[in-house]
């Protein structure tokens, strides 16, 4: 029998804050490492591109933030807030976004998007009841609990939604070459 049950954020993987490369130092930027911000779009599932680069320097002088392909970024600030990623290559982000290192032994990076998609709304849903700009620390988004299946289920679950993905993607751009 394959139960549910709720686990911590912080369970899932490595929780990581992004940061910022100081600004005033040019050799920080312009190189070929992706530089995510909640302003990239966030509205697709891969980055795949940012507004930013960082060159090899900036990304050292942001040590322990560099993160791999297939984290999962989730924006934890203002407007944005509960904005989803996934990364395709090694990238850095600024503080305003809290990612997730998967633990692929234990959970499927699929079916951890999906479910922090869910948990971007509840998020996104707190901010617009708020009189101050929203924030969620690393600490506060490393406890926030989601229901969880066993990996098998939750690799089911995580196909399901992405082919389905892919369909509206592909229909997307059908509709895109359309004539008028």
């Amino acid at each position: 029998m394959n139960e549910w049950k709720k686990v911590k954020i912080s369970d899932i993987g490595k929780v990581i804050t992004g940061k910022t490369p100081k600004t005033s130092n040019s050799e920080y930027y312009g190189g070929n490492i992706p530089f995510l911000t909640p302003s990239d779009d966030m509205s697709v599932k891969y980055s795949r591109r940012t507004n930013k680069y960082i060159t090899e320097l900036g990304r050292l002088s942001v040590k322990n933030a560099t993160l791999p392909p297939n984290a999962i970024c989730v924006s934890c600030i203002g407007s944005d807030l509960g904005k989803v990623v996934i990364t395709t290559q090694e990238t850095v982000t600024n503080q305003q976004i809290n990612s997730i290192v998967v633990d692929t032994d234990k959970f499927d990076i699929d079916f951890v998007y999906y479910s922090m998609l869910e948990l971007g709304k509840i998020l996104n849903f707190h901010s617009k009841t708020s009189t101050a700009v929203p924030i969620v620390n690393k600490s506060n988004f490393s406890q926030y609990e989601i229901n969880c299946p066993g990996l098998d289920v939750q690799k089911k679950i995580g196909f399901v939604l992405s082919s389905i993905d892919k369909k509206i993607e592909k229909n997307e751009k059908i509709n895109n070459n359309l004539s008028p």
